[in-house]
């Protein structure tokens, strides 16, 4: 059976005043939950570290050490409409590729509501490993498009591209 790596997406907090409590899971074959909460951390598997706005990033291998089975991000998003917005994104099951590499991308996957209204949010993340299996380091962007009941974009709330580090 394939194994499906997924994108977990998932509100912090809103500084700009207005709380949405709408937990959101996205996959790139597939709507699912992320169970990083669950995963186990085993000795020299678990790396942490920050990222370029100063949020905290942990990334998670198996055993074998062939993917990445969790990773948890912090991300800030700046607003078009003014504010931002601080939310934590996640991932799990990504293959290294070549045995260092990895990388991941979805939607854009459009969430509806019943005014009429819309919001499409699109995400993607690359690392890699260094040679020693130290230190793992990447980038990664979350984005949000929110479109009124006529279709017209209201706000958009984007990470931009942040570089993160993380060290055993």
């Amino acid at each position: 059976m394939a194994r499906k790596s997924t994108l977990r997406i998932g509100l912090m907090a809103v500084s700009i005043g207005a709380a949405v409590g709408v937990p959101l899971a996205a996959s790139a074959s597939a709507h699912s939950e992320v169970p990083y909460a669950q995963s186990a951390a085993a000795a020299g598997l678990t790396y942490g570290g920050m990222t370029s706005q100063d949020w905290p990033v942990v990334m998670e291998l198996n055993k074998s050490r062939s993917r990445v089975v969790m990773g948890a991000i912090g991300l800030q998003l700046r607003c078009t409409a003014g504010g931002f917005v601080s939310m934590q994104d996640g991932l799990s099951n990504l293959p290294l590729i070549g045995g260092r590499r990895f990388r991941a991308r979805f939607g854009p996957i459009t969430q509806r509501y019943d005014d009429g209204t819309t919001y499409d949010i699109e995400a993607s993340v690359s690392g890699a490993l260094n040679r020693a299996r130290t230190k793992m380091s990447g980038t990664w962007r979350l984005k949000f498009t929110d479109h009124d009941n006529a279709g017209a974009v209201t706000d958009t709330c984007d990470s931009g591209v942040v570089r993160w580090t993380a060290r055993q």
